[in-house]
This record gives structure tokens, sequence and C-alpha cells, in this order.
């Protein structure tokens, strides 16, 4: 039984981690008496460690290449991290020595547990939970079938025998997120056998996002998107109990943790910490801490306390304990910045900050350290944000900096109001655009808001880092450092791009419709009569797995596949070969297909194309082959040919030719804008838009494709706009946008301006 003392919590130790990202997990690495260790991850791939009572911060040498999304202690010689790049790495407590890579999820691993000696469980975007010898980086067993992101519990083992408890987050089903279950399972570690004891759906009102083991009672908790926490039953996952936040209107949790006293501590996306303190006294309410801004992550420590890791940039620690309480100042300072937090979400820079900027005319004189980096700067009384180019060295001015609270693009969605309502298109079956609003308010954490707009539109969880990137380019993810420099995301205030249309924010992509019909397809390619039956069986299954587009996450593509797809490009004429074609543009949409050869089919695509010039099908296909081909590994395009190969087509009398034409060069256009490439690439890009400009022939949405694509590499590459002024552009974009309809018509207008 629990007993429990009625003692607030308070902050014990605060710790700023310098490098302008938010931290987003921690761990305890034992040390000696009373002393001990965190090791802390943060969201732009950096460990630190914190040494306490002495409070001292050492930076980790090692350096992931994304963000550090889990971190977990054996409490005695390791420690272990889940990052986004879809590894989990085993690190030397003492040393921090990385000593092995767990490789085998395909989307980020965001979840971590212990199950007894050296098996680790994990969890990740890919719909899997993965349970791990770490002694010699075997993997055990795969827990399949989970709908979307797996968040994982270690809960007991025994002999070869070890039990896990795993969290879905659902999918979409009847306009609503649906399927989030607990499962309960047994994994034999000597044979890999897995068993499902037992599934729980649906008894939270949203995604799953956290499991603890409360060893106090001997009862799992899960923590939602619904707002709250409930108590379970470890053997079978029943609910027990729930405990709610305490508004009508509670914020998402995204992680929790039961401490030794009792205590069930949960995290929340507005920056709240809510405990409940179960015992003799259940009917308490919890108690809250207001932090500045998301807490990602809450963990308990040996002596009781605990931590919460804080988009801030922040680590706190807060106990109970009168001896270890923090100071008067300290616990002021706390609230101080809670409140300056608050007060910075509607609140512009000050005419004397504004006076403390460097000047504008002087940006010459200031260098840039690296691609995309934001610098404020002083113009005419306001402060703007302007970010670095390296491939041109000068700062290109991106738009003002203010507060958010009263300005013209704020707006209300659904009865609540948003500092910023920002436009987003999203790409519905049967090949229409649905134009939807995305809410987002000052301060507020860009995933946060993109997992808000997920759920209320019920789109695929793995949209998630998409729409959140999107947030960031329009308004930046932290409000800004008046004064400061920084590589971290675009600063707060107006859309940073001070467009509404550029850059485009997305890539563009040609798939499933219910247009399609698989059926047809494969009977074209039976007709021909040169596959045996087994071949075909293959394709059947192939198209089987392609048609449900909501278990990519869990289904896999045979090699077999790619063998016959590979075979009847490069054997059979193209009038009977574009079935084929067909299907490796849908193929290529799959995550399981990133092991294929694509450049092998890209150019057997372009063989095709030129055996038979006037197959439109073929060109078509082909061209929405290279449009698909963005969803997986860009870096190997080789975009001298790509756009040479489109460049074939601009004449094209086939207006699905034309819109195929014009998503290449919408895609390309965004990748130049990513990265630094080649100018004569950009200049490839402007030509082939001067002739399509010219030819007057294109339908409306393929103009704005062209034309957003123009725009995308101007802003990407200043050789770009000489170029486009020296073919005459300025004066031709508005008047060959103005058949085309309002959005033509205001990008081509953003273009004049950029040619300016």
């Amino acid at each position: 039984a629990r007993t429990t003392m009625n003692v607030d919590w308070e902050l014990a130790h605060s710790l700023t981690v310098d490098d302008g990202q938010g931290v987003r997990c921690a761990c305890e690495l034992p040390s000696s008496d009373d002393s001990y260790r965190l090791v802390i991850g943060t969201q732009g791939g950096s460990l630190y460690q914190w040494s306490l009572p002495s409070q001292s911060l050492t930076p980790i040498s090692y350096q992931h290449n994304h963000s550090v999304t889990a971190i977990l202690s054996n409490g005695v010689d390791t420690y272990v991290t889940g990052c986004k790049d879809n590894i989990i790495r085993v690190f030397d407590g003492a040393t921090h020595e990385m000593k092995r890579l767990l490789e085998g999820h395909t989307k980020a691993v965001t979840s971590l547990d212990w199950c007894g000696g050296t098996y680790l469980v994990s969890g990740s975007w890919d719909g899997t939970a993965k349970l791990w010898d770490i002694s010699n980086g075997a993997l055990l067993a795969t827990l399949p079938d989970h709908e979307n992101t797996v968040t994982v519990c270690g809960l007991s083992y025994s002999g070869s025998n070890v039990w896990v408890a795993t969290g879905s987050a659902g999918v979409a089903q009847s306009n609503s997120i649906s399927g989030h279950s607990i499962r309960i399972w047994k994994i034999d570690v000597t044979t890999g056998e897995v068993n499902t004891i037992n599934k729980v759906s649906n008894d939270h009102f949203g995604p799953i996002r956290d499991l603890t083991l409360d060893s106090q009672s001997s009862t799992l908790a899960s923590c939602s998107n619904d707002g709250t926490v409930k108590l379970r039953d470890t053997k079978e996952g029943g609910c027990l109990q729930t405990l709610s936040f305490p508004v009508n209107d509670p914020p998402m949790l995204l992680s929790v943790t039961a401490t030794s006293d009792g205590s069930i501590v949960a995290g929340a996306e507005d920056g709240h910490v809510v405990l409940w303190k179960l015992g003799d006294n259940d009917s308490a309410p919890p108690q809250l801490i207001r932090h500045s801004s998301s807490v990602w992550d809450v963990s308990s420590l040996h002596n009781g306390d605990f931590t919460t890791c804080c988009q801030d940039g922040v680590v706190r620690i807060f106990t109970q304990s009168h001896d270890r309480r923090a100071s008067d100042e300290v616990k002021e300072h706390f609230a101080q910045s809670v409140e300056a937090a608050l007060k910075k979400q509607n609140k512009g820079p000050s005419q004397e900050e504004i006076s403390k900027l460097p000047k504008w005319e002087l940006n010459t004189l200031i260098l840039g350290k690296s691609e995309g980096q934001v610098q404020v700067f002083q113009k005419e009384g306001i402060a703007i944000a302007a970010q670095w180019s390296e491939a041109s060295k000068t700062w290109i001015e991106v738009g003002q900096v203010v507060g958010g609270g009263n300005q013209e693009d704020t707006g209300v969605i659904d009865g609540v109001k948003y500092d910023f309502v920002m436009p987003i298109e999203v790409d519905q079956e049967g090949g229409g655009v649905a134009k939807l609003n995305i809410g987002y308010n000052t301060g507020e954490n860009p995933f946060v808001a993109a997992q808000r707009f997920i759920d209320a539109h019920v789109l695929p969880q793995h949209h998630l880092a998409e729409i959140a990137d999107y947030i960031q380019q329009r308004v930046g993810n932290s409000a800004p450092t008046i004064g400061a420099s920084t590589n971290a995301a675009p600063v707060t205030g107006t859309p940073l791009v001070s467009f509404e249309y550029l850059p485009v924010k997305g890539y563009k992509y040609f798939e499933l419709t219910k247009a399609t019909n698989f059926e047809k397809v494969l009977s074209k390619i039976d007709e021909v009569g040169l596959l045996s039956k087994e071949e075909m069986a293959t394709l059947q299954r192939l198209t089987d797995t392609l048609a449900v587009t909501n278990r990519y996450h869990a289904s896999t593509l045979e090699p077999a596949a790619f063998s016959l797809l590979k075979k009847i490009l490069s054997e059979w004429p193209p009038a009977k070969a574009f079935p084929a074609l067909d299907l490796a543009r849908l193929a290529v949409l799959h995550p399981a297909s990133a092991n294929w050869d694509w450049n092998l089919l890209l150019a057997q695509a372009y063989t095709l194309s030129e055996k038979d010039k006037d197959n439109v099908a073929v060109s078509m296909l082909a061209l929405r082959l290279i449009v698909n081909y963005f969803k997986g590994p860009i870096e190997a395009l080789d975009f001298k040919q790509v756009l040479a190969f489109s460049e074939r087509f601009l004449a094209s009398k086939n207006k699905n030719v034309r819109l195929s034409v014009v998503s290449v060069l919408w895609n390309v256009s965004l990748y130049l804008h990513s990265c630094s490439s080649s100018d004569s690439n950009s200049q490839s890009v402007v030509t082939q838009v001067a002739s399509i400009i010219d030819s007057k022939t294109y339908e409306s949405e393929a103009m704005f494709r062209a034309l957003s694509a123009l725009g995308t590499v101007l802003l990407a590459k200043p050789s770009a706009k000489e170029f486009a002024n020296a073919l005459f552009l300025a004066g031709k974009v508005e008047m060959v946008a103005s058949p085309h309809g309002d959005k033509a018509k205001a990008i081509a207008k953003e273009i004049y301006a950029l040619l300016q």
C-alpha cells in the first residue's frame, strides 16, 4: 500500500544547456555516496554530463546525426540513446565512448527501457518494438503490427522469458484517430518466440505517448494526448484508475514517471508538470508546476527527486526534501523566467532593444558562420531577421521580427484563437488538394502544433516532422534573442519567409488514388504472356502491399518484386512495359523500397522513353517516377540528367505530361533551396520555366507549380535572379499569371518583388 506525506515538490537545481536547442531527455548515472551524474540529450544531437551536487557541466564529444529522442542508463556502467536517425547507440558510462550501434529500426527511435539484465526494448515511429541483447548487439525479437509510433516499458523477466508492455499512437479511421492500444507481450529470448498476452484498445481518447512501471504499486502507467494517465494491471493491461489533468481542455501529456514516494509525474506540451500524490488521500488535487515551454521528458532519480527536460534548453530537478531545495533566489529566478516567457509570447522587441541591434546598412561587415544562420538587424527603426547564404556570402532579408499577439495573421480555428494561422495544402485521394489552416501560438513547440493538426485532420503520423519543419520555416521555433545570432531554427514573429507561397513548403508526389486500378495494371502485364504464374503472383503481392498505405510502416517489399520490375523495364518494349513503370512509381513511395537500386530503374525509365519518344504513358510515368523519387534518397539523383529529361517534354501536348514536368521542377527547386548545389541546375530551372511562360499552353495548376518552382529557386540562388532578369521574366510573370486565378497572380507578385 502507498503512504504519502502531503509535501509539495519544489525546485532543487536547474541547468541551462548552452547549445541553443531544446533538451529532450536525461538519465542518471551512479557515482558515490550522495553524488550522481546525469547524461543529457538535446534536440541538436549533443550529449552533456551534469555532475551533482557539484553542478559541473561537461560536454560529451560524441555528436549524433539527429535529435536524441530517448536516453536510458542501466544504473551501473552503460547508457543507451535513441535517435531520429533510426539508430540506437550504446555508450560506456565512465568514458562516454560509443561502444556499439544497434541498427534495425527504419524510423526514429523514441522509446527505450530495460527488460532485465542486458535486455533492452526499443520503440520506434516504424510501428515496431524490438528486443536487443546489448552485450553482443544481437536483435532477439521484433514485436510487430503496432498502430504507428510505439512506446515501450519492460515489465519483468524470469529464466529465458521477458514480459514487455507497448503503447501505440493509433491510425486514422472514420475521421478520427483510433486503435491506439496497450499490448502485453511475452518473449523467449533464446528462441525469439513472441506472444501477445493481451491487447487493450481505445481506453485513452488519443495517442499513447509514454509508459512507465510504478514499482511501488506494481502498476503500469500510460499517458496520452487526451491529458490523462491511466494506471494498469501489468498482467493484462486493463485500466485500474484514471488520473486526469485538472482543466476542461487538457494539454497533451508527453512523458510519465513514478517516484519512490508514490507520486505519478507527467510532463505536458504546454509546459505544465502535473503531480498526483497517490495513497491515503487519492482525492487531493494534483500539484501543477509551470515551465516556460514544452516538457519533453520527466524521469525519477534514486534519491526520490525527479528531472524535467524542457524545450527552453533547461534541465531541472525537483525535490520534496527540505535539505535539497534551491535557494529563494534560484526559485524566484525560475518563476520570473516562466512569467517572462509567457509575456514574450505576445510581445515584440522594444525600441531600446532594437536600437542595440547591428544596422542593416553595415551587414556586409558581418560574416555568417554557416548556411542558414539567422541574425537580427535594425532597419529603419524595426527589427528584421536575415539568413546567411554561404553560396553568395551575403545576408538575405527574410522578415520582420514582431510579437504574434496583435498581428494581421492572427486568426481563429474551430473557435480557438491563434497568434498565427497559416495555409497548408494536403493532397487528397483522387488527385485533389484540400486547403487547410494550421494554428500556432508564439513560443509554442512546433511539434506540438503539428501533432494537434495531425490529430484534427486524421493525417498519417509520419507527417509530424514535415509539418513541424513547415511551421519552423514560417514562424521559427523560439522567441528571438535580440542582438544575438544563432544556428537554431529561424526566429519567431511574422512568417520568417515574408511571402505567402515562397519558398514551396514540401515535395509533390503522385500517390495512390481511388482511380488507381491495380487489377487493370496486372491484367495488361499478364496479357503480354511473358511472365510465369509465380512471377504474376509476386506482382500481385506487391500491389496488395502498395494498396494498403496505412500499413506502410509495418509492411515490406519483396526483393523478387524489384527483380521483376527491372526485368520488364529492361527487356520489354515501351508499349508493353509501361504498366511496370506505373508500379515502380508507386513502389518508390514505400519506405521498404529504400533498399532497391532506384538509379537502375530510373536509367531504364530514361531508356524506355528514348526508345519511344511519342509514347505519352511512358513519358508521363517516367516523369512521375522522378517526382516520387524525392520521397527517398534524394542525394543520389543526378540533377543534371533529371533536368535534361524534363526539358524534353516542355512542349508536350498532353496536360498530364505537362503537370508531371512542372512537378519535377517544383521538387528540384525545393531541393536546391535546401542545399548548396550547382548554379547550372538553378539556371536550368529558370530556363525551363521561361519556356513554359512563353508557351502559354499550361493549365492553371501546372502554371502555379511552374511559377512556384521559379520563385523558390530565385530565393535559393542569387545567380538565378541575374539569369531570370537577363530573360526579362520580371515583365512576364504577372501577365502570364493573370488568367490562372488568384493563387497564380499572388505568386507572380512575389516573384516580381524578388526580381526588383
